[in-house]
């Protein structure tokens, strides 16, 4: 794995944690820890109105038993009641097979009163060891994978090698693509600043990605000069500067996540897992980022 694919599966990784929420994260924590566990793990598949005991996997050799909850938004009463719920009913039906209770969750941080509620329960039930297993722990679990492995989980990604061959055919589809959706509008384009990547905040691996795009911008720069549409390459940078700004100021996202959504924004999703094809899509985005179309070009 080259260091360049090691960005997109980091990012492909974040864009997973945010997107599976309910059922299809219970689904994709069982996925990752069958792959990594093997036989030593054993799902628990709900069954009509007992459903799962409040098992949602258990770790045998370890004596390890899980309860998963990804909502799609974070409610603390919600999730400490959630926390309750599910450890009093591992106690009622799993006491005799378990010595440690995880908790696991999709969010980046919990709050302090659910942590506290977490203390309480270790402080009460001392002979058990509690746990919360947030997205940080999945994805270390995820990256000690081999590769096939990590590529089974997440999906394909491109590679250099994938970069180095892309050619204007590839970056074709992505250009028509976005220029269905474009409204002209006079402005210049301007070159990127040299600290354009270090003050919006954008982490080491969507970095990563840009300067990869950038070594093939110029691609992009030559295609858009062959084509006969008068202003393609300004209609384009308004389409995406609209899409970013409206990111910016109307969601909650953070640069990275914004960074995604355009990338999602300008992707045929029948086509996301052709490796060549991704590699064009940041290779645009990269360009238009370089242009000063998408994000800050200084500091607030």
């Amino acid at each position: 794995m080259d260091d360049l694919s090691m960005y997109f599966y980091d990012v492909k990784y974040k864009e997973i944690i945010r997107e599976k929420t309910e059922t299809e994260f219970e689904n994709f924590f069982s996925k990752v820890m069958q792959t990594k566990y093997k036989d030593d793990f054993m799902p628990c598949r709900p069954w009509g109105q007992e459903g799962d005991k409040k098992n949602d996997g258990y770790l045998i050799s370890e004596r390890h038993l899980f309860a998963v909850n990804g909502p799609h938004s974070l409610n603390q009463p919600r999730m400490i009641k959630k926390i309750n719920s599910d450890f009093s009913g591992a106690i009622d039906y799993w006491e005799e097979f378990f010595d440690k209770w995880s908790f696991v969750h999709n969010q980046d941080s919990l709050p302090p009163k659910i942590n506290k509620e977490l203390l309480k329960l270790g402080t009460k039930y001392t002979a058990i060891k509690f746990t919360f297993w947030g997205p940080s722990t999945l994805r270390d679990i995820i990256f000690s994978l081999e590769e096939a492995y990590i590529r089974d989980i997440l999906g394909p990604v491109p590679s250099k090698i994938n970069y180095a061959t892309l050619k204007f055919e590839d970056i074709q589809p992505v250009i028509k693509s976005i220029s269905k959706r474009s409204n002209p509008r006079k402005e210049d384009l301007e070159p990127v600043p040299e600290n354009k990547l270090l003050i919006n905040g954008l982490s080491d691996p969507i970095i990563g990605l840009i300067k990869a795009g950038l070594i093939r911008a110029p691609l992009v720069r030559q295609y858009l000069d062959l084509q006969t549409e008068l202003n393609l390459g300004d209609q384009i940078a308004d389409t995406l500067r609209r899409h970013y700004e409206d990111l910016r100021d109307n969601t909650k996202l953070d640069p990275d996540e914004i960074y995604s959504e355009l990338a999602k924004f300008i992707t045929d999703p029948n086509k996301k897992d052709n490796q060549v094809y991704m590699a064009a899509v940041h290779t645009v985005l990269a360009y238009f980022f370089e242009q000063c179309t998408i994000f800050e070009s200084v500091s607030a």
